[in-house]
C-alpha cells in the first residue's frame, strides 16, 4: 500500500488544482524557503483528519483557504484528495484504491468523503487505526516532531508506541467504557437517591394505610360501645336524679324542725350572758385593785434589795482595798532596793568603755594606712591587666579577622561556581519553556473552540428541558387535580352507602321495622328508595315528599298492625304507613266533578311563567307504586325560583308549589324555604345518586390514567436530557483552560525569572571574583601584623604575675589588721550597751517609786468614803421593810373579795357553757342536713349536666338524640369496665394521630413505583459489574499487546542504533518502574561512543535526529507503515550522517514509500523522484517534477 496521488485546490498557496503523483521508493520535495514545500506535507496531514489549526500552521481552520493576492481573489474553499492505493488490504476495506476527501468553506462548514461519499471523521479515523497511518501517526514526521519525540513529554513519545502496538482501539474502548461506567455509577446515584425517598414515603404510607385501617376498625367498635354506654349511663342519670329528690324533700323537712329549737336556744343564752358580763365587770374592778397594790409591793422589795446588795459590794471593797495597801507597800520597798545596785554597777562599767574606747582609735589608724598601700599596689595590678587585655583583644579581633577572611573567601569562590551551574541550567530551561508555551498556545485554541461549542450545546438542552419541566408541572397538577377528584367520588360513594346502610335521617321506628324482618314475611319498602328523579329536579322532589319519606309501604292493613305492635312490643316509638290497597277504589260522581275543576286549572297553571312541571310526572318509579305518588304529588307544581312559587300559590289556592333550589309553599300558608340543602343530604333517590357515582368513577380514572401515561412519556425525555454530563464537560473544558492559562502564565513567568536570574548571577560573578582578590591581599598583611602582637603579648603575661604576687601579701596583712579592728569595735559596743540597761533599770525603779505611794494615798480614801456609805444604808433598809408589811396586810384583804367574785363567775359561765354545747349539737345536725340538701342539690345538677353533655357528645358524634330505656341489668352493670373500654379505644384512635384515608391507593401506587425503581438499580448494578469486567479485559489485553512490542522495538532500536553510529555504542528503552505499563514514562537511553550524557537531551542535534530516526525504523520493523512522510528532519546531520541516513533510507524504500522535503544535496540524489516547489507568482505555489531512472538519467 503507498500514496498514489495527491490533488490540491485552494489549500493555502495552491490557489489552482494542483496533482502530485507518487511511486514508490523515495520521492522529493525541494525548493527556495517560502515556497510552499511544507504546505504539501500540511494538505497530506489535513486530508487524513488533522484538527489542530497550530499544527497546520494557522491561528485557525478556516485559513487554510487560499486568502488571495494582489492579482487573485481568495476563494470560498479549500479541498485536498489522497488517493491511497490498497493492494496489499492493509486498510480495513474491499476496495483496492482509496481516495479520502475533506473540505472546509470560509463559513467554518467541513467535509469528509471517503471515495467520493460523504462520510464522519470517525469513519476516516477508524479506517486508519493501528496502520501506522493517520493525523497522529509517525507516518508524517518532522524535525520539531523528532524534537517532541526526544523530549520529557511523556505522552507524545508514547503515542508511536501505542500505535505500532495497535492497543489505541483498546484504550479508546476502555475511555468509552469508563465514560459508560462514569454514567452507570451517576444513574446509580441518582437512582439510590430516589429509591431512598420512594422507600421512605411507601413505608410511611404502608403505616398511615394500617393507622387508617385500624382506625376504621376501632371507630366502628366505639360506636357500638359508646351508644350503648350513653344509654345505660341516660337511664341510670334518671333514676339517680328520682332517688335524689326524694332525699332533698326529706332532708329540707328535718332542718325546719332544727331551726326551731336553736332559736329557743338562742333566747335562752341571750339573758344568761347579760348576767355573766354584769359579773365579770365586777371581779375585773376588783382584780384592777390586787393588780395596783402588787404593783407596791413589788417596788418596796425592790428597792430593798438593791439596798442589800449594796451593803455587800461595800464591804467586799473595803476589804480588797486594805489588802492592796499591804502588796503595795512591800513592792516599795523592792524598787528602792533595785535602784541603789545598779547605780553602783553603772560606774564599774563606765571605766570599761573609755579604755576599750582608745584601743578602738589606734587599730583603725593601722588599717587606714595598709589600706592605701592595697589601693596603690591593686591600681599598678588593674592597669596592667588592662593594657593585657587590650592586647589580647586586638590579637582575637585579628585572628577572627583572618578567619573571616579565609570563609569570605572560600564562599565567594563556591558562590562562583554555584552561580556558573546555575547560568546553565536556566539556559537550558529557558530553552524548553519556549517550547512549552508553543504548545500551550496551541492547546489553548482547540480547547476554546471546543468550549464555546458545548456552552451552546448546553444552552439549547438547557432551554429544551425547561420547556419540557413546564409542561410536566402542569401535568403533575392535574393528576393531582383528578387524584383529588377520584378521591372525593370515592369518599362520597362511602358516605352515601354508610347513609343507606345505617338508614341515616329516617325515624327511629322505621328503622327498627327495617332492620328487624321477623314482624312480617312480605316486602318492606321506604317511600324514598322507590323512585328517582333527574339531579336538577331532586330539591325540589326532596321537598315535595319532605314529610312522608320515612313512609313504609305496606300491602294491607295486616302488616300495618303487625308493625304496630312490633314498635309497641320494644318501645322504638312510631313509624308512617302507606297501605296500597287504600287507592284502589273507584271516584264518585263528586270526585269526577272536582277531578274535572282540575284539569281545567292544570290546563291554565301549564302557561303561567316559572312552571316547569308536575311533581308526579318527573318521579321514575315502579307501576305499582305509581298511584301512590300521583296521589301525594297530584297537588303539588314545580317551578324554577321562590318568587313565582308565591305568584302561582296565591293565585291556585289548592296547588303547593316546590322551588328548584328545594323551598316549598303550601296551599295552607305554611312556607319551608331558606339556604339551598345539600344534593348528599337528600332522602329521595339515594340509591340513584349512588349509581351515578359509582359510573363516574372509571371515566375518571382513565382520564387519569391517560394523564399518567403522559407524565412518564415526558419523564423519560426529560431524562434523556443530561444537563449534568454537558455541564461537567464545560466544566472540565473551562478547567483546562484555566490550567492551560495558567501554565503559560507560570512558563512565561519562569522565562523572564530566569532570564533575570542569568543576568543577575553574573553581575554577581564579576563583583565576587573583585572582591576575592582584595580579600587575598588584605589576608597577607594581616597574618604578618599578627605574629608582632603575639609576642608582645607573651612578656606582658610574665611580668604581670609578678605584680600580682606582690599585690598577694599586702592583701593578707590588710585582712589581719582589720580583723584585729572589728574584735575591738565589738568589744566597745557591748560594754556601751551593758551601761545603757542599766541606767534604764534605774529609771524605770524611780517610775514604780513614785506611782506605789499615789495608789496607797488613793486607796485610803477609798476605805473612809466605804464605811461612812454602810451607815446611810442601814438606816434606809428599816425604813422600807416597815412600809412592806403595811402593803401586804391591805392585799391580803382585797384577795378574799375576789375570790368570792370568781365563784359566781364560774358557776354562770358553766351554765353557759351546757346550752351552748346543746346549741352546738343542733347547730351540727342543722349543718349536716344542710350538707346533704346541698349535696342533694349538686348530685341533680351534676347528672342533670351529665345528661346533658350525654345528649350533646352523641348528637354532636353520631346525629342521634338519647331516648330513655328500660335495662333489666341497670345496676349491676359493669359501667366503670366499659367507660375504659371506650376510652381506651378513643385513646387508641388519638395515638394513631392524624389519619390519612386516602393512604392506602396511594400505598400501591408508590410500591410500585419502588419496585420499578428496586429493579431498575438492579439492572444498573449489573451493568456495573459487566463494565468493570470489561474494563480488566481491555487492560489485560492492551498491556501484554504493549509489552510484546515494547519489547520488539527495544530489540530494533538497539540493532539500527549501532548501525547508524558504531557497533559498540549503547542505546536502550526503559520503562518506568512500578507503574502500569499503559501509562508509564518510556526513557530513551542512547550513549555514542566516547560520551556519557545522563540525558538524551545533551546530545548534538544531529545525534538526536540519528536516535529518532533509529527509533522510528524499530517500530516500522515491528509493524511497517506504508508510507512516511519526513519534513527536513535531514537539516542537523553533516555529510557523513547523511550518507548513514540515506542507507538506511534506501533499506526500507522497497515496503515503504518515503516522501522527503529537504534542501540537502545528498538526500537528493537518494530519491527516485522530485518535485520542485516555485512560487513564479507571488503566493502561488506550482509544481515541477523530475524522475531519475536506476542509471541516473534525467526523465522528464
Amino acid at each position: 500500500m503507498y500514496l498514489k496521488k495527491l490533488d490540491i485546490l485552494g489549500f493555502k498557496s495552491f490557489a489552482s488544482k494542483t496533482e502530485v503523483s507518487f511511486n514508490k521508493g523515495m520521492t522529493g520535495i525541494v525548493g527556495p524557503n517560502g515556497c510552499g514545500k511544507t504546505n504539501i506535507v500540511d494538505a497530506i496531514r489535513w486530508c487524513l483528519g488533522e484538527q489542530k489549526s497550530s499544527t497546520l500552521r494557522s491561528d485557525k481552520m478556516e485559513n487554510v483557504i487560499f486568502n488571495g493576492t494582489a492579482n487573485k481573489k481568495p476563494m470560498g474553499m479549500a479541498e485536498v484528495s489522497l488517493t491511497i492505493e490498497n493492494d496489499k488490504g492493509i486498510l480495513p476495506t474491499e476496495y483496492s484504491e482509496v481516495t479520502i476527501s475533506r473540505r472546509i468553506f470560509r463559513s467554518g462548514e467541513s467535509e469528509y468523503l471517503l471515495n467520493k461519499n460523504i462520510c464522519r471523521l470517525k469513519d476516516i479515523t477508524n479506517l486508519f487505526m493501528d496502520t501506522g497511518m493517520g493525523a497522529n501517526a509517525y507516518s508524517v514526521i518532522e524535525l520539531k516532531m523528532v524534537e517532541t519525540i526526544l523530549s520529557n513529554k511523556a505522552e507524545e513519545r508514547r503515542n508511536m508506541f501505542e500505535e505500532a502496538a495497535g492497543v489505541n482501539k483498546y484504550k479508546l474502548r476502555r475511555r468509552l467504557t469508563l465514560k459508560k461506567l462514569d454514567d452507570v455509577k451517576s444513574d446509580l446515584t441518582r437512582v439510590n437517591d430516589i429509591v431512598s425517598e420512594v422507600e421512605k414515603k411507601v413505608n410511611s404510607l404502608e403505616r398511615q394505610a394500617k393507622r387508617a385501617d385500624k382506625y376504621n376498625k376501632i371507630s366502628s367498635t366505639l360506636r357500638e360501645l359508646e351508644i350503648d354506654l350513653a344509654e345505660r349511663e341516660f337511664a341510670f342519670f334518671t333514676k339517680n336524679k328520682n332517688e335524689n329528690r326524694v332525699k332533698k324533700e326529706e332532708a329540707f323537712q328535718r332542718k325546719l324542725k332544727l331551726e326551731s329549737e336553736l332559736s329557743r336556744l338562742e333566747d335562752q343564752l341571750k339573758e344568761i350572758k347579760e348576767e355573766l358580763y354584769k359579773i365579770e365587770l365586777e371581779l375585773k374592778d376588783k382584780r384592777s385593785e390586787i393588780s395596783v397594790q402588787t404593783e407596791k409591793i413589788h417596788g418596796v422589795q425592790q428597792s430593798l434589795s438593791v439596798s442589800e446588795e449594796r451593803k455587800k459590794s461595800l464591804s467586799r471593797n473595803i476589804e480588797r482595798y486594805k489588802q492592796e495597801l499591804e502588796e503595795f507597800q512591800t513592792q516599795l520597798e523592792i524598787s528602792e532596793s533595785e535602784k541603789e545596785d545598779n547605780s553602783e554597777k553603772i560606774e564599774e562599767i563606765a571605766s570599761k568603755v573609755v579604755s576599750a574606747q582608745l584601743e578602738k582609735e589606734l587599730l583603725t589608724e593601722k588599717v587606714n594606712s595598709k589600706k592605701v598601700d592595697v589601693e596603690e599596689q591593686r591600681v599598678k595590678v588593674k592597669d596592667f591587666a588592662d593594657t593585657l587585655l587590650v592586647r589580647f583583644k586586638e590579637i582575637s579581633a585579628k585572628e577572627n579577622e583572618l578567619s573571616n577572611l579565609n570563609e569570605s573567601l572560600n564562599r565567594a569562590n563556591t558562590s562562583i561556581s554555584k552561580l556558573n551551574e546555575r547560568i546553565q541550567n536556566l539556559t537550558a530551561n529557558i530553552a524548553k519553556t519556549v517550547g512549552y508555551i508553543e504548545d500551550l498556545s496551541n492547546e489553548r485554541t482547540d480547547i476554546q473552540n471546543k468550549l464555546t461549542e458545548a456552552e451552546n450545546l448546553y444552552t439549547q438542552k438547557q432551554k429544551e428541558k425547561e420547556d419540557l419541566e413546564a409542561n410536566l408541572a402542569q401535568l403533575k397538577e392535574k393528576e393531582v387535580e383528578e387524584k383529588g377528584v377520584i378521591n372525593i367520588l370515592h369518599d362520597k360513594i362511602s358516605f352515601l352507602q354508610s347513609l343507606i346502610d345505617n338508614l341515616e335521617g329516617f325515624s327511629k321506628g322505621a328503622k327498627a321495622l327495617l332492620e328487624e324482618k321477623s314482624w312480617s314475611d312480605s316486602e318492606k319498602n321506604l317511600l324514598a328508595n322507590l323512585g328517582n328523579t333527574a339531579e336538577e329536579y331532586q330539591f325540589a322532589i326532596e321537598a315535595a315528599l319532605k314529610s312522608n319519606l320515612n313512609n313504609i309501604l305496606v300491602e294491607s292493613l295486616e302488616e300495618v298492625k303487625k308493625g304496630i305492635s312490633f314498635l309497641q312490643k320494644h318501645n322504638y316509638g312510631k313509624a308512617s304507613f302507606y297501605v296500597s290497597s287504600f287507592y284502589e277504589k273507584k271516584e264518585n260522581f263528586f270526585e269526577k266533578i272536582s277531578g274535572y275543576l282540575s284539569k281545567r286549572k292544570i290546563k291554565n297553571v301549564k302557561n303561567e311563567p316559572g312552571f316547569i312541571g308536575w311533581a308526579f310526572d318527573l318521579i321514575k318509579t315502579e307501576s305499582k307504586w305509581e298511584p301512590f305518588f300521583k296521589q301525594l304529588l297530584k297537588d303539588t307544581i314545580i317551578v324554577d325560583s321562590i318568587d313565582n312559587a308565591f305568584l302561582l300559590a296565591q293565585k291556585y289556592k289548592s296547588f303547593n308549589c316546590a322551588t328548584l333550589q328545594g323551598d316549598f309553599v303550601h296551599y295552607s300558608g305554611i312556607i319551608d324555604a331558606g339556604s339551598e340543602p345539600r344534593l348528599d343530604d337528600t332522602l329521595f333517590g339515594r340509591k340513584q345518586l349512588l349509581d351515578n357515582l359509582k359510573k363516574e368513577i372509571p371515566v375518571k380514572e382513565n382520564q387519569l390514567a391517560q394523564t399518567k401515561k403522559e407524565i412518564e412519556l415526558l419523564e423519560e425525555e426529560i431524562g434523556k436530557i443530561d444537563l449534568k454530563v454537558l455541564s461537567e464537560k464545560g466544566r472540565f473544558l473551562l478547567n483546562d483552560l484555566a490550567n492551560v492559562d495558567k501554565q503559560i502564565s507560570r512558563f512565561e513567568y519562569e522565562k523572564q525569572k530566569a532570564s533575570d536570574e542569568i543576568e543577575k548571577a553574573r553581575q554577581e560573578i564579576q563583583e565576587l571574583a573583585s572582591h576575592s582578590n582584595f580579600i587575598d591581599n588584605e589576608r597577607e598583611e594581616l597574618e604578618t601584623l599578627l605574629a608582632g602582637k603575639v609576642e608582645e603579648k607573651t612578656k606582658a603575661d610574665n611580668e604581670q604575675k609578678l605584680m600580682e604576687e606582690a599585690f598577694r601579701l599586702l592583701g593578707s596583712e590588710y585582712s589581719e589588721l582589720v580583723a584585729a579592728q572589728n574584735k575591738m569595735s565589738l568589744d566597745h559596743e557591748r560594754f556601751l550597751g551593758e551601761r545603757r540597761n542599766l541606767e534604764n533599770s534605774v529609771r524605770r525603779a524611780e517610775e514604780t517609786i513614785e506611782n506605789v505611794k499615789r495608789s496607797i494615798v488613793k486607796r485610803d480614801v477609798d476605805i473612809k468614803s466605804g464605811e461612812e456609805e454602810l451607815i446611810t444604808l442601814a438606816e434606809i433598809v428599816e425604813d422600807k421593810q416597815f412600809e412592806l408589811d403595811e402593803l401586804t396586810v391591805v392585799k391580803d384583804s382585797l384577795l378574799k373579795q375576789e375570790e368570792t367574785i370568781d365563784v359566781r363567775f364560774k358557776e354562770t359561765r358553766s351554765k353557759i357553757n351546757e346550752l351552748e354545747s346543746e346549741q352546738n349539737k343542733y347547730r351540727k345536725e342543722r349543718d349536716v342536713v344542710g350538707n346533704e340538701i346541698h349535696a342533694a342539690e349538686i348530685k341533680l345538677n351534676e347528672i342533670e349536666m351529665k345528661m346533658a353533655n350525654l345528649k350533646e357528645s352523641i348528637s354532636e358524634n353520631y346525629s342521634l338524640t338519647i331516648e330513655l330505656k328500660e335495662f333489666e341489668d341497670l345496676d349491676a352493670f359493669d359501667y366503670k369496665s366499659r367507660s375504659e373500654e371506650v376510652h381506651s379505644l378513643k385513646q387508641q384512635i388519638r395515638n394513631l394521630g392524624p389519619i390519612n384515608l386516602l393512604a392506602y391507593s396511594e400505598y400501591e401506587e408508590e410500591k410500585e413505583r419502588l419496585d420499578f425503581l428496586l429493579k431498575q438499580r438492579n439492572d444498573l448494578l449489573d451493568s456495573e459489574k459487566d463494565l468493570v469486567k470489561t474494563i480488566d479485559e481491555i487492560n489485560t489485553t492492551a498491556q501484554t499487546l504493549f509489552m510484546e512490542t515494547f519489547e520488539q522495538i527495544r530489540t530494533h532500536f538497539v540493532r539500527i542504533f549501532r548501525g547508524l553510529f558504531n557497533p559498540g555504542d549503547e542505546a536502550d528503552l526503559r520503562l518506568e518502574e512500578n507503574a502500569d505499563p499503559l501509562e508509564s514514562k518510556i526513557e530513551i537511553v542512547a550513549k555514542p561512543k566516547g560520551k556519557r550524557p545522563t540525558s538524551i537531551e545533551l546530545l548534538s542535534g544531529g545525534e538526536k535526529t540519528l536516535t529518532a530516526i533509529a527509533l522510528l525504523f524499530a517500530i516500522y520493523l515491528v509493524k511497517p507503515s506504508p508510507f512516511c512522510i519526513l519534513d527536513e528532519i535531514d537539516a542537523p546531520l553533516d555529510d557523513a550522517n547523511i550518507d548513514r541516513f540515506a542507507k538506511i533510507l534506501r533499506e526500507f524504500s522497497s515496503n515503504t514509500q518515503f516522501i522527503i522535503v529537504t534542501h540537502n544535496k545528498r538526500t537528493m540524489e537518494a530519491t527516485d523522484t522530485m518535485y520542485g516547489v516555485t512560487m513564479q507568482e507571488e503566493g502561488i505555489s506550482k509544481l515541477v517534477a523530475v524522475r531519475f531512472n536506476e542509471d541516473f538519467n534525467i526523465v522528464a
